[in-house]
């Protein structure tokens, strides 16, 4: 099922608690961490997602307006500064920060991990006032929000790839370029999605207009629409991650790591393999029902097979050796994911494996396991392509 479009007109909840539900909507409750602690007891910040080398800083407040309807510059001020003040304790300071969640429970932040941070500042109130996107504190970048554009961010741009992408190009852009956008951020990211979620066309120009009318438009154009209507199918991916989720070893958090890596379109793709996968073993029944796919840098495998037996030793290790032999199958990814369910009670077995090199003596080993358990020896092969935006006859 799609993720839901959220409101912040919602009454009873706090600003801070509307922007997390969203955000576990696109990054998953595992790698949110709402008021993170610093040793003394005071907030880091309003939320943290921490997913793999990437930190995002949220700040969050709902402000009052004046009488002429803008927002008191010392207060927005105060929020640039927060996010400055949490970003320098967790990688100047480094500060010893605690952070927890209902899932992973508590752990410790550690900032050599990290690679890439994004500061948000998301102002909450009602004012109408034009103010600029991104703004400096001490030359940090923070992207400035309003309670609608988290909104619309959030829902449109919902892997944590997605959204990441799109702070980054914005990033990017050349800062001597004068950029006028009419209305709000969405114009911007309507810009973003109808260019191949590129600004790199701002290239050519010096002085850039965008005008009100480019996200309304976005939203009436067919291709769009028939580009959501494509990506229903990719919400099964994300029940297949939260599945996952249930496990709490250091193995499982890199399993799940890298089964919600994908963008939507990605999702999109091996959710349409898997359900195929899914389909033809329903009809057909065999005893076993293997396939893989390779999409970029990974391939999937994906088993259907009745164990029968708790805890599926036998359909996990089948698992095994399926990504151990698609590991040596064109085009020879060095990243393989496999799943395995049955057609009942739809449990889930996972496998990641990662192996950058393939050796003389892993063929050998391939092709002995082959010969032995009948994976991929003469393997049914197919070619689809797949247009994230598909083409309308």
């Amino acid at each position: 099922m799609p993720i839901p479009i959220h409101y912040f007109r919602e009454k009873g909840e706090r600003a801070e608690a509307i922007i997390h539900n969203l955000a576990t909507g696109t990054f998953l409750t595992d790698w949110c961490y709402p008021n993170p602690k610093k040793p003394d007891g005071k907030e880091l910040c309003d939320l943290l997602v921490v997913f793999d080398d990437v930190a995002l800083i949220w700040q969050i407040k709902d402000l009052k307006v004046d009488e002429a309807g803008r927002y008191k510059k010392a207060e927005v001020e105060k929020n640039l500064r927060q996010l400055g003040g949490a970003r320098r304790a967790m990688f100047d300071l480094r500060v010893p920060i605690q952070l927890e969640n209902p899932r992973r429970g508590k752990e410790a932040f550690n900032p050599d991990q990290i690679k890439t941070v994004h500061l948000i500042s998301v102002l909450m109130g009602e004012s109408e006032e034009p103010f600029p996107f991104v703004q400096f504190m001490k030359d940090k970048l923070i992207h400035v929000f309003t309670r609608e554009f988290a909104d619309t961010a959030l829902s449109e741009l919902d892997t944590v790839s997605d959204f990441c992408q799109y702070l980054r190009e914005k990033e990017a852009i050349d800062r001597t370029k004068v950029v006028i956008v009419q209305g709000g951020e969405e114009n911007l990211l309507a810009k973003y999605l109808e260019n191949l979620r590129s600004f790199s066309w701002m290239d050519n120009y010096d002085n850039i207009l965008i005008d009100n009318t480019c996200w309304p438009a976005l939203m009436r154009n067919p291709q769009f629409i028939a580009k959501k209507l494509e990506d229903q199918i990719s919400y099964g991916w994300d029940h297949v991650i939260d599945r996952a989720h249930d496990g709490t070893s250091d193995g499982y958090e890199r399993l799940a790591r890298e089964l919600a890596r994908p963008d939507r379109f990605t999702r999109r793709v091996i959710s349409k393999s898997f359900f195929e996968a899914y389909s033809e073993y329903m009809e057909k029944k065999p005893p076993i029902f293997r396939r893989y796919t390779a999409f970029g840098d990974t391939t999937y495998c994906f088993l259907l097979m009745e164990d029968g037996k708790e805890p599926r030793e036998n359909r996990k290790r089948m698992l095994s050796f399926m990504c151990f032999v698609a590991r040596g199958l064109p085009p020879m990814n060095k990243r393989v994911i496999g799943v395995a369910t049955e057609a009942e009670n739809r449990s889930y077995d996972y496998c990641f494996r990662m192996q950058p090199t393939w050796t003389e003596q892993d063929d050998a080993n391939k092709l002995k396991v082959q010969q032995a358990l009948g994976i991929f020896v003469n393997p049914r092969r197919t070619e689809t392509g797949e247009d994230e935006y598909p083409k309308l006859t």
